[in-house]
């Protein structure tokens, strides 16, 4: 008996989600960009297919489905208050208690054969992934720092290069989150 609901999507960013990526950026309703957490299918996924974990703020979720373009698989999308993967780590929003929670309630081993997530690099702070077997059989298995090097990690037999751990910082990157840096700063003033 399958009680939770699998909500669809695709690897297609709408206007509205750039929209709201946008808004995110500058601290519009700082707090509102959210998904629905639970358990999401990408494509047509099939027992087989991988299990990805991420956090409920927008741009983490959408960064990751347009990430997988052509994948078919399962997105376990974890409550952290609307908070980014890393800092909701960090903050201790996005931890292995959390993961182990929604494999439960998302009754994702009755859909799945294999017992193996696949977490973001950047939940490393806060999840422990000994913790998470040792409660649900489920093994994590850390995935590469950057989204778009997702499709080549797959490719590799779900194997991260040394050069895949490493956190890069360049410029557009930087420019990328100025505003979402400073709005909040201006806000006060």
């Amino acid at each position: 008996m399958l009680a939770a609901e699998i909500k669809p999507t695709n690897s297609t960013l709408t206007f509205a989600n750039r929209w709201d990526h946008f808004l995110a950026r500058w601290a519009v309703n700082r707090m509102g960009h959210r998904v629905e957490p639970g358990l999401y299918s990408l494509g047509n996924p099939t027992p087989d297919s991988p299990v990805f974990v991420t956090a409920n703020y927008t741009l983490s979720f959408d960064g990751l489905r347009s990430a997988l373009t052509n994948v078919d698989g399962y997105i376990l999308v974890l409550d952290t208050q609307g908070i980014n993967v890393w800092c909701a780590a960090t903050g201790g929003h996005l931890t292995h208690h959390d993961v182990i929670s929604v494999i439960r309630t998302s009754h994702l081993d009755a859909r799945v054969d294999h017992r193996e997530l696949i977490l973001p690099q950047l939940a490393a702070t806060g999840v422990e992934g000994k913790k998470i077997t040792e409660a649900t059989g489920w093994s994590a298995k850390w995935g590469p720092v950057r989204l778009e090097d997702l499709p080549a990690f797959l490719d590799r037999g779900q194997r991260v290069t040394r050069e895949q751990r490493r956190v890069p910082f360049p410029l557009p990157g930087a420019l990328e989150m100025a505003p979402m840096c400073g709005v909040p700063v201006l806000l006060v003033v």
